[in-house]
This record gives structure tokens, sequence and C-alpha cells, in this order.
């Protein structure tokens, strides 16, 4: 079966996205946990009862040191994410960790709880555009990620090792959420700019059955005007929002003021590594950042 076909059955017929979601949430800063609960529940607000979220607060030593009372610090932490969820019918897990292995503590989560979803959240700080495609040329010229990784401080490079580590080893559709001030998901950007970004259609297409949201596709290959299939697909995800999902004019430039009114910005993986590389002046500007790398079972 094409992607596309996928893609028409998941959202057009809609069984799919019929099924639970079972989300395991990750992050190791509090700011970055609540912004991630937040934008998690506004994307699966319209999935059914069943659907969970385990929210897993992944933290080093130093960070453990400063946590005089575990239970006063989940209550902290968790509570605004817990009504949230709870109002939106959702069941949810909490969990903080003191962890020598990130990604190892993240697969072995989602495999016990039966995630069929992972979101990773990382601050902007010590993710962002500018360092993946650092990170990125120098893995081409060294050939091995080790030799890349002593050219970056240690906070990074061990950020961008786990990152990369986990999309090679997990087996389930994983999204990272790069957190940059986020306060709503308001105005969503989505640029096409792989054909196999349109995986991020379910994603964006659940956001904006939010009334409160608009989405703005960047169609920069031209692929709901070359394939008839997508444009099918655009056109149902369109109707069935109420016309809250548009393409941009192709014919107009993307101006920095216009990404920086924006609350967030959904692209698959292949599309936010050619995005980063290229020549446009605003991608050291973005908003907060959703990186989609689908495993094709999706069920958002």
């Amino acid at each position: 079966m094409e992607f596309v076909d996928i893609l028409l059955k998941r959202i057009e017929g809609e069984n799919e996205l019929k099924r639970p979601v079972n989300a395991l949430i990750c992050f190791s800063k509090v700011k970055t946990g609540k912004a991630l609960g937040a934008l998690m529940n506004k994307m699966v607000r319209f999935r059914p009862d069943k659907s969970s979220v385990t929210f897993l607060n992944l933290i080093d030593a130093e960070q453990a040191k400063h946590i005089q009372d575990e239970n006063t610090y989940k209550s902290e932490l968790f509570s605004d994410i817990i009504q949230l969820s709870e109002a939106n019918k959702l069941s949810v897990r909490t969990f903080v960790k003191q962890s020598e292995n990130y990604v190892e503590d993240i697969l072995r989560t989602a495999d016990e709880y039966n995630c069929n979803l992972v979101l990773l959240g990382i601050g902007s700080s010590v993710f962002n555009s500018s360092l993946w495609h650092k990170y990125l040329k120098l893995r081409e010229e060294n050939n091995l990620p080790e030799a890349a990784l002593q050219q970056l401080d240690e906070k990074a490079a061990s950020s961008l090792n786990n990152v990369s580590t986990l999309l090679a080893r997990n087996k389930l559709s994983t999204g990272i959420f790069v957190e940059n001030n986020y306060l709503d998901a308001n105005q969503l950007f989505v640029p096409i700019l792989y054909k196999e970004d349109a995986y991020s259609f379910p994603y964006f297409y659940q956001m904006a059955k939010n009334t409160d949201v608009t989405v703005t596709v960047w169609d920069a290959i031209g692929l709901m005007e070359s394939d008839q299939k997508f444009q099918k697909l655009f056109q149902f995800i369109a109707k069935k929002t109420d016309g809250r999902v548009k393409l941009w004019d192709n014919n107009k430039k993307i101006e920095l003021n216009f990404i920086q009114q924006q609350d967030l910005m959904i692209i698959g993986f292949n599309g936010w590594e050619k995005l980063i590389g290229s020549p446009l002046s605003w991608t050291h500007c973005l908003p907060s950042v959703l990186i989609i790398k689908d495993n094709k079972q999706t069920l958002i």
C-alpha cells in the first residue's frame, strides 16, 4: 500500500483515528514537560476515552540533589497536567526517575506500558536548528558520530546523542518537541519539503479539530498539485476543519514576520534536516517545533 493510501485510510476513513493513543512523554526540564503535556492534550482532545498518557521526568544526579521530597515535587510538577488530562478523559501515569541512560529508560518504559507513540521534549537551548545542522556537518565530515560529538560542548553533545540514538533505536512513531517559549498552539506552520513529510498530516489534523487552531501548510514541492490523492486528502482535511487548514501561496515569499507569528511548526524529520540546511533567512528564528519520525503505524 502506498503511503498516501495509508494516510487516506487514517484520515478520510478515520478508522485508526478512533483507536486509543497510548503516549509516552519524556522530558528533563519542568518547563518543557509542562509545555509538552499541554500540547499533547490539545492533540488528543478528540480521541476516545481509553487513550492514556505516561509522563516520564528523567533527571540527572545534580537535579536529584535539589528534590527534597519526591511527592511534593511530583505534585507541583504534574498537578496542572493531571487536571488537564483528566478533564480530557485521558488516563495518566506520572514518573520521576534519576537516569544515567535516558534512551534505555525511555525504551524500557515505552515497552512496559505498551505505548504506541513516544514524544521527547527538549529545550531549544540544547537542541535547535543551528546545533543540529552543525552536528550533521560534523558527522558527515568525520563519518563517525563520536568524532563529531567531541567538537561540541558536553551538554549539547549528550542531548544530540540521545536524540540521534532514540530515533535510530525506537521502533515506535517518535516526536521530538523542541520547546521555545511555548504558550499555546493556535497558529501552526507545516512545511512539506519531502513527500514523506506528509506523515505530519494526521498530527496537524488532530490539532485543527480545535476551533482556535489555524494551520498553514507550505507545500514547497507541489505535492498537492502533482498528486491527486494528496490533493483529495488535503481537501478532505480543509473541509473537516471548516477551512482552518490552508495552503501557503507559493507565489509569495515567506518572511520572518510570518514565522514569528507562529506558535508551533510541525515537520517530518527529513524535512527538518533539509530546512535547517537551506539558505532561508528565518530558520534560526523558529517557534517551538514538533519533529515527526513516523513508523507508518502511528495512531495520531
